[in-house]
């Protein structure tokens, strides 16, 4: 018997939008009171209806080591902050997304076994694992795999080699698990970060590729360091 091809559906490409946020941003509407959704985890009801969201760094001078961000919704609405977590002999990476009330919605954390292995989970207070992310080791290409909670990968992440494309603006294409079907973005510009995703997609895996997104952050910023680190005769 010949083994049949797995084929994924083809996306939503209406769904799919590139509007850039304002340069202004009004105050957020999002709270945690937000309407709960049976069959969504609390927090992420706002994702719902969403197609597109970006990401930026916000300063503050109480930060200290960790970095901090904003995720807007396209009208330039803030919708979540987070916060890194850097502590002694705690995770590689620990990020914390909390609703504009203080809320905890989501925690993305790497607890890093060995060199070799970059496994990111993404966490969901009160409702557990609702996603992973792996970054594979390759030279030529940024490759990362977004998995369910039951480690089948669903999503791919593309895009240019960490080791040539730091600077400047970036993209990386969310693509099927077949890697026929492009159905999302991450572009990086001016530091920023617009993420677009299918408005009918899960609302968890629209959390994960979120969460890759804070990730992907971390890894360009970690190497620009030292690729900006003066040298020592």
């Amino acid at each position: 018997m010949q083994k049949k091809t797995y084929q994924d559906p083809p996306p939503n490409y209406e769904a799919i939008t590139t509007t850039a946020p304002p340069e202004s941003y009004p105050m957020s509407s999002y709270t945690g009171e937000s309407a709960l959704v049976k069959g969504v985890p609390p927090g992420l009801q706002s994702l719902l209806q969403m197609n597109q969201i970006s990401m930026q760094e916000k300063f503050t001078t109480a930060q200290g080591w960790g970095r901090s961000f904003e995720v807007l919704d396209p009208m330039g609405q803030r919708m979540y902050q987070a916060t890194q977590i850097v502590e002694c002999c705690g995770p590689i990476y620990n990020l914390k997304v909390q609703d504009n009330e203080g809320q905890d919605v989501m925690e993305v954390v790497e607890n890093r076994a060995c060199r070799c292995s970059h496994l990111m989970e993404v966490i969901v207070p009160s409702y557990g694992l609702v996603g992973l992310v792996t970054l594979h080791l390759n030279t030529f290409v940024t490759h990362m795999s977004i998995m369910n909670p039951s480690k089948e990968v669903v999503l791919l992440i593309l895009g240019p080699s960490f080791q040539t494309s730091i600077f400047g603006n970036i993209t990386f294409e969310v693509k099927s698990r077949d890697e026929q079907h492009v159905v999302g973005m991450i572009k990086g510009e001016e530091n920023q970060y617009t993420v677009t995703f299918p408005m009918d997609m899960e609302v968890t895996m629209k959390a994960v590729i979120l969460a890759s997104c804070f990730y992907l952050d971390s890894e360009i910023y970690s190497k620009r360091s030292v690729a900006t680190r003066p040298r020592r005769d």
